[in-house]
């Protein structure tokens, strides 16, 4: 069993992240689970578990990222890596106000997640014959896709112009964003 103290990441509070597996089991089938992951808290000298979920994970790694901004680090299992070692997790939302974790759907089908603080936005980097970036955005327990796809490189099918492009992209977004929430902005 793999048990990470989280009395750093969570400024003393108690709360530990676990993931249990065989150590000797080396199976590669993403189908079948081969972890356990655990969301506990101490609580008057005693072990709570606060989320418990079967999971697969290729090479039993837990990260600590804030993915919506509110300034509490998020916890992402790693769930597999492809051929070109793009990475996809699975990510629980943390919330200490209700002591739980709240999991994004179709968060593990974004390979290479990377919050960008500053829009609240997710974009991943995908290394393939020819790599691109897609964009998303964390609506209440789902992920939204936004449909855009920047291809690197010169030719018919990529752009000659990778960062102009990724910027024209996020202010498309941003401003469609606006005009569907313009409280938030």
């Amino acid at each position: 069993m793999k048990k990470i103290n989280c009395d750093s990441i969570f400024n003393k509070k108690g709360y530990s992240v676990s993931l249990e597996f065989d150590p000797k089991d080396e199976s590669w089938d993403e189908t079948k689970t081969n972890v356990v992951f655990t969301f506990s808290k101490k609580i008057n000298g005693k072990e709570k578990i606060l989320h418990q979920e079967k999971l697969f994970s290729q090479f039993k790694n837990i990260e600590f990222i804030d993915f919506n901004g509110d300034g509490i680090k998020d916890i992402l299992v790693e769930n597999i890596s492809d051929v070109r070692s793009n990475l996809t997790y699975n990510l629980f939302i943390v919330d200490f106000k209700n002591q739980k974790l709240r999991k994004i759907e179709g968060f593990n089908e974004i390979k290479n997640p990377h919050y960008l603080e500053k829009y609240n936005l997710i974009d991943c980097v995908v290394m393939s014959g020819r790599n691109w970036t897609s964009f998303y955005k964390i609506e209440g327990n789902k992920v939204k896709d936004f449909g855009y796809v920047i291809k690197e490189g010169e030719g018919e099918n990529g752009l000659d112009h990778y960062d102009i492009e990724y910027q024209k992209t996020l202010e498309n977004i941003i401003r469609s964003e606006k005009k569907l929430n313009p409280k938030k902005y």
